[in-house]
């Protein structure tokens, strides 16, 4: 009996061991969300939330349009569809780390900062992100849907944004499509340099989108309309 209650109580000693080595160690992976205000760049908007973003153009603050965008879905390859954050070490090689991970997905966050990024530069106070439905799918007059073919960086040096990107009419009508591959210089070593030139190319891609969306016709209103995204429903 004094046997078994030797093994008895070390067996409690290191079960009670294992339990308090367990509460101390300290989780330290690093969540990122795309947003932080590159320099030199207009600041993406960080609130979660699909909903509409006011736009800072000048040309909006005149009233000049209520045109209603929609952009997404975001088409995302497997090795970028995941909440690790990719990054290259050569042509073929790329390496998912497990301590640095996105704090949402992706795609949602790709979305966001093109929305925000084209909402500054095309005049409209309507820009939502995928998915939509009811008045707000109805209101819409462009959608912009994106597919990334590549979006990685290397440590210390470049990221690459390779994107192929649609933009249709109300009725599903192709009205553009384009390819883009764009890159930006990382400023220094680890993940918030790298971060930050996402976000910056990220921002790039916007402005090509927007840039596009410009040279087609838009919406007028002759007053406010009644509702967020009534006049994006018929009103000129």
């Amino acid at each position: 009996m004094t046997a078994r209650r030797a093994v008895v109580l070390w067996l409690i000693v290191l079960a009670a061991s294992i339990s308090v080595a367990g509460c101390a160690v300290t989780d330290t992976t690093q969540y990122y969300a795309l947003g932080r205000v590159p320099a030199g760049k207009t600041d993406p908007v960080t609130a979660p939330s699909n909903l509409v973003y006011p736009s800072r153009s000048p040309a909006n603050q005149r009233g000049i349009g209520f045109v209603a965008i929609g952009v997404g879905p975001v088409f995302l390859p497997g090795y970028l569809d995941r909440i690790q954050v990719v990054t290259r070490t050569g042509e073929d090689h790329v390496v998912l780390s497990p301590f640095y991970r996105w704090a949402e997905p992706l795609d949602e966050g790709i979305a966001r900062i093109l929305a925000d990024e084209i909402s500054t530069h095309v005049p409209t106070e309507r820009i939502v992100t995928y998915p939509w439905s009811g008045p707000i799918a109805q209101a819409i007059q462009y959608q912009v849907v994106v597919a990334v073919l590549r979006f990685d960086g290397h440590h210390g040096r470049d990221v690459v944004l390779a994107a192929r990107w649609r933009i249709l009419a109300k009725d599903g009508t192709e009205l553009a499509f384009r390819r883009s591959t764009l890159s930006e210089a990382v400023a220094g070593p680890g993940y918030d340099p790298m971060v930050a030139a996402m976000t910056r190319v990220l921002v790039s891609l916007g402005q090509e989108i927007a840039a596009e969306i410009r040279t087609m016709p838009v919406s007028r209103c002759s007053s406010e309309p009644r509702g967020p995204w009534a006049c994006g429903q018929g009103g000129q």
